[in-house]
């Protein structure tokens, strides 16, 4: 698969955080508007080990201080969070939601941003910070609907969760789309 024109950019998070996203945009947990109520997805080990890790630099920091989007939809952590598979907390997915952006919009609103080909956290993932770049991702794997790793790829999963990550703020008027599971999803959006 070519590099997908736009890019587009998938965060998942639960829908009791979207009003507070919408007064202040998606910031990192450091930030004067982090949100006391926050209701985290996922899992919570990641935290610790984001701060950690080294962002490159330009543009800097761990990673932490970014905001991260999946760069391919149905990511491996929701079917974690759908299932409470591997000791991550069950939530139904009425109650999580996507938050859909692109490259250009990013770009557009000046924000400062890497990429990865794999999940951010994992040692063997790649860093960039150069747009020309995104032609070295798998891109058929970042889009598959099955992503078990097997022996013809061991890095298969870790691929499906590259991410785009965008340091410190995203305004709400960087976000195109809202993905909900259903109607009923829909209905409390």
């Amino acid at each position: 698969m070519a590099v997908p024109d736009p890019i587009w950019l998938f965060r998942i998070t639960h829908i009791a955080n979207l009003e507070h996203d919408l007064k202040h945009g998606l910031v990192n947990a450091k930030s004067i508007h982090a949100n006391p109520n926050y209701i985290q997805i996922g899992d919570s080990s990641l935290i610790n080990i984001r701060k950690e890790i080294q962002a490159p630099d330009p543009p800097g920091g761990t990673l932490a201080d970014y905001i991260p989007f999946y760069l391919g939809p149905r990511s491996p952590m929701l079917f974690q969070i759908a299932s409470g598979w591997e000791d991550i907390q069950k939530y139904p997915q009425v109650e999580i939601i996507y938050y859909i952006s692109s490259l250009p919009v990013i770009k557009q609103h000046g924000l400062e941003y890497f990429f990865t080909d794999g999940h951010a956290r994992s040692s063997t993932s790649i860093k960039y910070i150069n747009d020309a770049d995104f032609d070295k991702l798998d891109w058929d794997t970042i889009y598959a609907t099955y992503w078990k790793s097997d022996e013809e790829d061991l890095r298969r999963k870790e691929k499906k969760q590259s991410e785009l990550l965008v340091k410190q703020f995203v305004p709400f008027s960087c976000i195109q789309y809202l993905g909900v599971y259903n109607k009923k999803a829909e209905g409390k959006v």
